[in-house]
Order: structure tokens, then C-alpha cells, then sequence
């Protein structure tokens, strides 16, 4: 522990606290983003650990973020950590399969992410907390070894998976852009500071500032005593004149103990072909909208039609406070993010339902969601940094019994939807001889015990399809609701990109 305190860069921050807590405590896990990556040339198999080895070695000494630890994380004050080194062998795992014709091609993609966001991060004080893992498709295997025939590989899938304290969604982004670029452009330096699979760390790294001191956020004594009201008010005014009556459904309550012990995250994802994400893209300029809008009124709309019994639903959006920190968007990693709660007036959720049977009159309420959103996220930003709730944090006495505290308790959030946007996977590179690009990026997340009952995660390449990882725990949502919503889903995109009407009634 003492080398570890010699090795301290800085402490966790605020909002940093809000992935440490919940990790330490088995609610919540990690964050990945998966880039397809192929070349226009042919690779044999036996170069590929070599590549990779080096490229990932370029990218962590690029990121500060990817040569930390934690210590302390079961306190209210964790620490990071420089690691001395890191021993890629145990950073990098590869994945072959084979081609199965009677399965999605996604599938060991799938079992894959299930698995890794169920895995908490171990020895966090020697062992940094993220992992890449390779999953390639190749046709054979020998008998002997059971590993791949020599066959040239065009393409693989890179899951790059990471604690969330560490960095934010957009910062998956960052990590596939310095991949790409370090596939591309291979730096002599990485490869000499590493010696049988141990990366050496320089001593001279420094962390990004946390949020709170990137920003100064500014409360009235209104938005505090409000804040504060809403957090501490009896329960029975739920049922008063002073509040609305109807309460969110938001799935199955934060029920402690056996979620925790028996957690598992259920992945399933929603591909969009990029012929239709262009119509989509066209939809959303003509309605005055945004994807994240349109996915939140094809959202709302679905659980209108599937939860009959809800009033009303809550959402959360985050986005990002880069524009405010001076964080790039596109080379540097942190976690500098703000979260968007929409409430849906039950108005909203009768006028969707009504209108179910309707196929214009539903893709106009979808619509209206859709700008309503837009302009509810338009006006949280100019509002920044101003009576945000990230600046309430140095106010909660004790974060982990705050969270602690959540268990036995109706979750607050239906779903979130995440959108890191689209990438510039450099499809240039189809015409270039041995070029690397990106093809397809998901993102994804872990289920929460106590967070929203269901995550979408949204990511796209320009050119590309639009991928949505849909991310739940079964014993708060019943599958097959998620499946009917995932359903929905790919059916409306796919009617709003081709011009068609929406009909979710029947």
C-alpha cells in the first residue's frame, strides 16, 4: 500500500464516485464500445497478436487514463493510481470461433458482452480496469490444438471494455479513433517500452481534472431548496396536491441482496442498415428533431402500447460537458458528463395511445415527443453550468450510504438512452492497400441494480449501420418486454427511414 500511496495521481472526483460506489458495491460494472475493424489486405492469423500487442500498447501510453488503478474504493475516498507497468498478456484476451450458419453472426459478440459486464474489476490496486477482448471468426480448427488453421483474417471485433470511474461513453470513441490510428500508423516507441507483454508506464502521466474542478458550477438557493425538497419530502405528498399522483413505471424495485447476487446483464442488439439510417438522418432534419429525440419517442411509444397499466414513464439522457472542460471530443478520455431526467406528462402517454391504431396520427405523436425532447435538451445546456444537479454532489453527506440506502426502494428512471454519436471509422481505407478502418461501433453498458430498468446504447460509423445494444437485468424487466420493445424498435426506425407510417396498435 505504500508504494500504491507513492504512486497516487489524484483523487477520485465527485461524479467519478458515482461508478466506484457502485462497482465496489456489485450494482454496476463497466462501459464498452466494439469496433469492427478490417483491412483491404490479406492477414495471417499468426500476426495478429503481435499487431494488436503493439497497437494497444501506442493507445494506453497515449491515455493516461489506461495506466491508473484504484485504491480505496471501498471508501468515500478512492484514489487513482499510476501503475509502474501492465502486463498486456492479461489486458488482451482473443476469442475464435467458428462460423455457425444456423446462428447470428453477432452471437459470440453477445455472449461476450453479457459476460464481461457482469465481471467486476479485480486487484484494482496492481491491475488497471479495463480489458480488450479479440473476437475473430475463422473456419477450421486443427485437432491438436484446437486453435485456428492458418487462414488469412479480413476483419475482427475489438470490445474494449472499461471501468466507468476511468472514463465516459465518448471516451470508447476515443480509444477505437487511437486504435485505428495506431493500426495504421504504427509508433516504434510503443513496441520499446515493452518487454514479454509488460508495458512500462512513464512516471510523468497526469489525469484529466475531474468535473468539478473543469467546471464551476453555480446553484441559486430556488434550484437547491427545490432539489433538496425533492429528495427529503414525506411519502404520502406523493398523493397530495403538490405532486402528481401518478407514479413512473420504472420495473421492479431495487430489491438488494438478490440482485446482487445473482446479477446478470442481457444484451440484444438492433442493426440498421445504412440505406435506412440516411432516410432516418433525412426524417429527423425535416421534423426538426434528433436520433436521440426520435429514439425516444419510438421508445415511449412502444411501453405505451406494451406496459398498459403505466401512467407515465422517466427517461434519462447524458451528455456531455466537453464543450464546458475543454476535454476534446476526439483525442483525450475522462468522465465529463451531465444527465437529462424527462418526466412524460400523462397526457402524452394517453394522446400515444389513442392514437395506436392510427399510423399517421402515431408517427405525429412520435414526432412531437421527438422535438419536445430536443427542446428540452437545447435548454438544459444553455442553462450549464447553472442549477445542474452535478452541482449538488459536494452537497450529499455520504455517497455510499446515499447509494446504499437505494436498496428496497422503487428505482427513479425507466430507461436511458446513451448516443456517443457517429464515428469517422475511415472508410477511406477500402481503397488503400493495407489500411485499416472501422465498419460498425456498439456501445454498450452493465445493467444496474439501482439505475433505469432498461439502457438502449446507440452508436454509429459514418457510412455505417446504426447499432442500439440494449442492455437490461431480467428479474427487474421481463425479457420478453424488452425483446417486444426491441422489436418495435427496428420496425419503426426502419418505417420512419423508408418514409412508411408507424403502426405499433393491435
Amino acid at each position: 500500500m505504500a508504494q500504491c500511496e507513492k504512486n497516487i495521481l489524484r483523487t477520485v472526483g465527485n461524479l467519478e464516485k458515482f461508478s466506484t460506489i457502485p462497482h465496489n458495491l456489485g450494482y454496476y460494472f463497466s462501459v464498452a464500445n466494439t469496433a469492427r475493424y478490417r483491412t483491404s489486405s490479406t492477414l495471417p492469423p499468426e500476426l495478429l497478436d503481435s499487431i494488436i500487442e503493439t497497437a494497444v500498447a501506442q493507445v494506453v501510453l497515449k491515455h493516461p487514463a489506461l495506466c491508473c488503478g484504484i485504491i480505496n474504493e471501498d471508501t468515500n475516498d478512492p484514489s487513482f493510481i499510476r501503475l509502474d507497468s501492465i502486463d498486456l498478456s492479461n489486458r488482451i484476451r482473443y476469442e475464435y470461433h467458428l462460423p455457425q450458419p444456423a446462428h447470428s453472426e453477432d452471437e459470440a459478440l453477445v455472449e461476450a458482452l453479457e459476460f464481461q459486464h457482469g465481471e467486476s474489476w479485480r486487484d484494482l490496486d496492481s491491475q488497471p480496469p479495463w480489458k480488450i477482448i479479440i473476437i475473430t471468426t475463422v473456419p477450421t480448427y486443427t485437432r491438436e490444438s484446437k486453435s485456428p488453421q492458418t487462414r488469412d483474417v479480413v476483419f475482427f471485433d475489438v470490445i474494449f471494455a472499461f471501468h466507468h470511474a476511468l472514463a465516459d461513453g465518448l471516451s470508447g470513441v476515443v480509444f477505437h479513433r487511437s486504435m485505428l490510428e495506431a493500426l495504421n500508423n504504427p509508433n516504434p516507441i510503443g513496441t520499446s517500452l515493452v518487454e514479454n507483454h509488460i508495458l512500462q508506464i512513464p512516471t510523468s502521466i497526469t489525469l484529466a481534472l475531474p468535473l468539478e474542478k473543469a467546471v464551476i458550477f453555480k446553484i441559486s438557493w430556488i434550484f437547491f431548496l427545490k432539489t433538496l425538497w425533492e429528495s427529503v419530502k414525506p411519502t404520502w405528498l406523493s398523493l397530495s396536491l403538490f405532486a402528481s399522483p401518478t407514479k413512473p413505471w420504472t420495473g421492479a424495485s431495487c430489491s438488494g441482496d438478490d440482485l446482487i447476487r445473482e446479477y446478470k446483464t442481457n444484451v440484444t442488439l438492433v442493426e440498421i442498415s445504412p440505406d435506412v439510417v440516411s432516410g432516418i438522418l433525412a426524417a429527423c432534419k425535416e421534423e426538426g428533431a434528433t436520433v436521440t429525440g426520435l429514439l425516444h419517442g419510438l421508445i415511449i411509444a412502444s411501453l405505451a402500447k406494451r406496459v398498459p397499466s403505466a401512467g407515465t414513464f422517466v427517461s434519462a439522457t447524458p451528455y456531455s460537458m466537453r464543450h464546458l472542460t475543454g476535454m476534446s471530443n476526439t483525442d483525450e478520455m475522462g468522465v465529463h458528463v451531465g444527465s437529462l431526467k424527462t418526466r412524460y406528462p400523462t397526457t402524452t402517454i394517453s394522446d400515444i395511445r389513442a392514437a395506436s391504431k392510427d399510423p399517421s396520427e402515431t408517427i405525429s405523436r412520435i414526432w412531437e415527443t421527438a422535438r419536445s425532447f430536443r427542446t428540452d435538451m437545447l435548454d438544459e445546456l444553455a442553462g450549464l453550468p447553472n442549477d445542474n444537479l452535478m452541482g449538488m454532489i459536494p452537497y450529499i453527506s455520504d455517497l455510499r450510504k446515499m447509494f446504499m440506502g437505494m436498496l428496497g426502494k422503487r428505482r427513479s428512471t425507466t430507461y436511458e438512452v446513451s448516443n456517443v454519436g457517429r464515428v469517422d471509422g475511415g472508410g477511406q481505407g477500402e481503397s488503400e492497400g493495407g489500411k485499416w478502418w472501422i465498419e460498425r461501433d456498439v456501445f454498450s453498458q452493465s445493467a444496474s441494480v439501482t439505475g433505469a430498468a432498461v439502457y438502449f446504447n446507440v452508436a454509429s460509423v459514418v457510412g455505417g449501420p446504426l447499432m442500439i445494444a440494449i442492455t437490461w437485468m431480467e428479474a427487474v424487466v421481463e425479457s420478453d418486454l424488452v425483446e417486444g420493445v426491441r422489436g418495435d424498435l427496428e420496425y419503426s426506425l426502419k418505417c420512419v427511414g423508408e418514409g412508411k407510417d408507424v403502426l405499433l396498435g393491435g
